[in-house]
């Protein structure tokens, strides 16, 4: 142990590593720095939507603004892979206070193909995998994208709504081999379109419960 830990802190002496946010330089062990970490919100968020959407919970880390807006958005457009791990604590930490219902597998919001060939990575399936391995819960591949449209960004709620009707499809046969009971994650919650379409379709192909949690609502 007292080896590895020599080695990494040589390792960041002659390849020293910086806060993607603030430029400080890291120390061996960090992802961001310790200031900027303590500017995120210390608690997740509970907002209850129910009968406002085909999802039955709906829970985030933090507002979409300040520390984590910049941190997302580093994440999905620098882009930073390696931020995943860090991102992944941030929903186990929603973990911790609102726990999945026993028997839940996880599974995530697919990319379009233009986005995926832009960003390189798919960013939620990263994120998803990070967050299976440290919470334990099986990642299962659930939804994937059958109509390409454009982006979102920028659209009113109504022209979201319209933007992912029939846009995504539920892979029935991954759906079946699990319990019904859905923890879906994204990166935004902004009027919640997609979520609930993505909820919708999965509830018709037979899920029992679906829970959504993200990073951040703007």
């Amino acid at each position: 142990m007292y080896v590895l830990n020599d080695f990494k802190d040589l390792a960041n002496t002659l390849f020293p590593r910086f806060c993607p946010l603030c430029g400080k330089r890291l120390k061996s062990d960090e992802i961001i720095c310790a200031e900027c970490k303590k500017k995120i919100d210390p608690l997740p968020y509970r907002e209850s939507l129910r009968g406002k959407g085909f999802f039955d919970d709906f829970y985030y880390r933090a507002a979409y603004k300040g520390i984590m807006g910049k941190l997302i958005k580093v994440y999905k457009f620098a882009p930073r892979p390696s931020l995943a791990e860090f991102l992944a604590e941030g929903i186990l930490e929603i973990f911790e206070r609102f726990p999945p219902l026993p028997g839940s597998v996880l599974t995530y919001v697919p990319p379009t193909f233009k986005s995926l060939k832009e960003k390189g990575f798919d960013h939620m399936k990263t994120l998803a995998k990070q967050l299976s391995r440290k919470s334990g819960l099986p990642l299962c591949t659930l939804l994937e994208v059958k109509k390409q449209k454009g982006y979102q960004v920028g659209l009113s709620q109504e022209e979201r709504r319209e933007q992912i009707r029939a846009k995504y499809m539920v892979l029935s046969e991954n759906l079946y081999r699990t319990s019904g009971k859905v923890v879906l994650i994204d990166d935004v919650f902004t009027t919640g379109a997609t979520v609930n379409e993505c909820s919708r379709i999965l509830k018709l192909a037979g899920a029992s419960h679906v829970s959504v949690y993200t990073l951040a609502k703007s």
